[in-house]
């Protein structure tokens, strides 16, 4: 009897995959199989095991599921077009990548919340007070990973409908569009008006080329699958599919009244996996939504698990980011400003002596500065008419660094650099010769992550100046003190530089940095500087009639 009982008690799940697979075909009975279905090598199994569960779920669904490596391909109505949900999240975020990739945006600036902005539905910022600055960066993260509406509209209107469309459609993936906005946490209706539409086939599409063949360049790519990896939501597509730590998820989710959809890509040992599900027409939210997320993972799983017994293991390449893009190295010149002025063919000229610094070297001479001992070293590392011009905005800060290096010639080693991305206007070396790397008509790269009197990016609307040695350790010599006090004096009376907005790095970055650092002095530069500060702009200022 007990024996008898055991082998009734057999399940499917303890059989050989193929066997269960043909069990529940057999449960299924005879469930015929949707026109629009196609499995691609010819599966009857599979075919018959999806179509069974596409029968009990209550929406209208589209499905792509791909193996990468092998071609093997499930479709329903791939080409049809459904309600999008936030998974056309994916379109802003393609938007984004491409206009950072182009120097028309910056990933490192930073959005400033107010309660106007905050939007109805999933996210985080709602939680927070207005006057959160996150980064373009923080809040692409969040949209994604978090479905974060607030951040979604903060992109939907910034970049528009038509820019995001019509960028997708440049993709060659016209089938996803962005039609709507979310509305306002102030103003929710009690039903929301479309946000998008998709085809299966133009969302996976979209996945596979993100980890294939590429979307938009390298970095771009890149930066992209790590936003689909930092994927909170895998209760839908992937839930029967991440037991093991092997197998891994990147992708979108979305919902809406009547919606539920899925989107990604699963790496397991046999490959890559595109998996999309999109599902909208559901009759009942509160009871229908949960059986067709249900029947997304029971989906995918019928795919995976018939598509690995016959898949061998593979060995993928680690995913690394690119290397930055480098700018190219400038010719080099280490010429006095006297010699420049005079050598209108001077290689590296225009990125170094341009109409701001002819003005700055006419001020240095007033104030008692030579000509014949400073020196110009042209750096690549700046922004520029040729490198995202759009970022290099007014003077209205002077901030102060020390190198932390012994000697000059370390620094000038650095910023000759490409690879080193750092740059600054000016260096004050050990004996007071100072050494210009930038223009002071464009911008250079000291600043970082920064803030300062409600401002950040201040590397678009500063100038900095590095001093060799290290503030924290002793202090700077004389010469360094009265080169700065002439230096700083000279740039306040050209930009007129007010004192708050004069700071070191250890004011704009705290967290960061600690110079230009304890010895540094600063009562005594910021008295001198203003003095002379006030006797240039006395000399220039026209006589009173």
């Amino acid at each position: 009897m007990s024996r008898r009982r055991a082998r009734s008690s057999r399940t499917p799940a303890a059989l050989p995959l193929a066997l269960a697979l043909a069990f529940a075909a057999a449960l299924a009975g005879c469930v015929s199989v949707p026109r629009e279905l196609h499995v691609q090598p010819s599966d009857d199994v599979l075919a018959r095991r999806v179509a069974a569960i596409v029968a009990k779920a209550p929406a209208r669904l589209g499905i792509v599921f791909e193996h990468v490596e092998s071609g093997r391909r499930l479709v329903l109505n791939e080409d049809g077009a459904f309600e999008s949900a936030s998974v056309v999240k994916i379109a802003i975020l393609a938007e984004a990548m491409a206009l950072s990739r182009e120097g028309a945006f910056d990933l490192t600036d930073r959005w400033k919340l107010s309660a106007k902005a905050v939007a109805a539905g999933s996210g985080v910022l709602d939680e927070f007070e207005p006057g959160l600055t996150p980064t373009n960066r923080d809040l692409l993260r969040i949209m994604i990973s978090l479905s974060d509406n607030t951040a979604t509209n903060s992109f939907i209107d910034r970049f528009g409908a038509g820019a995001i469309n019509a960028r997708m459609a440049a993709l060659g993936l016209p089938g996803i569009r962005l039609v709507g906005r979310i509305p306002d946490a102030k103003n929710e209706p009690d039903r929301w008006s479309p946000l998008g539409s998709l085809t299966p086939r133009d969302t996976a599409a979209t996945f596979r080329r993100l980890w294939t063949s590429g979307l938009l360049d390298p970095a771009s790519d890149f930066a992209m699958r790590e936003f689909f990896r930092a994927q909170r939501t895998t209760s839908r597509i992937p839930r029967l599919l991440l037991a093991g730590k092997e197998n891994t998820w990147a992708g979108k989710t979305g919902s809406m009244h009547g919606v539920r959809n899925d989107a990604g890509v699963l790496t397991t040992p046999k490959g890559r996996f595109v998996l999309v599900v999109l599902a909208d027409q559901i009759p009942d939210d509160d009871r229908d939504g949960p059986a067709v997320t249900r029947a997304m993972g029971e989906l995918a799983k019928a795919a995976v698990d018939a598509w690995s017994e016959t898949l061998p293991d593979l060995a993928l390449p680690p995913d690394e980011k690119p290397p930055p893009r480098l700018l190219p190295a400038v010719p080099p010149l280490e010429l006095t400003p006297r010699q420049v002025l005079d050598w209108p063919g001077a290689p590296g000229r225009d990125r170094v002596l341009r109409e701001a610094d002819v003005r700055f070297w006419e001020l240095w001479q007033k104030a008692g500065g030579s000509l014949e001992e400073a020196c110009l070293a042209p750096a690549p590392n700046s922004w520029w008419d040729g490198n995202d011009a759009f970022k290099v905005e007014p003077v209205s800060a002077l901030i102060l660094h020390h190198t932390s290096m012994e000697t000059d010639e370390e620094c000038l080693e650095l910023f000759a650099k490409p690879e080193s991305r750092v740059s600054s206007h000016f260096l004050v070396g050990r004996d007071g010769t100072l050494w210009q790397f930038v223009s002071l008509d464009h911008r250079a790269w000291h600043a970082g992550p920064s803030l300062l009197h409600g401002r950040t990016a201040l590397n678009r609307t500063s100038i900095g100046i590095e001093i060799t040695g290290d503030g924290n350790r002793h202090p700077f010599t004389p010469a360094q003190t009265e080169t700065l006090v002439r230096l700083v004096g000279v740039l306040i009376a050209e930009f007129d530089v007010q004192a708050p907005w004069i700071a070191g790095h250890q004011h704009i970055a705290p967290d960061r940095k600690d110079d230009p650092g304890r010895f540094f002095p600063w009562n005594e530069v910021l008295v001198r500087s203003l003095e002379l500060a006030g006797r240039l702009k006395a000399e220039a200022a026209p006589p009173p009639r």
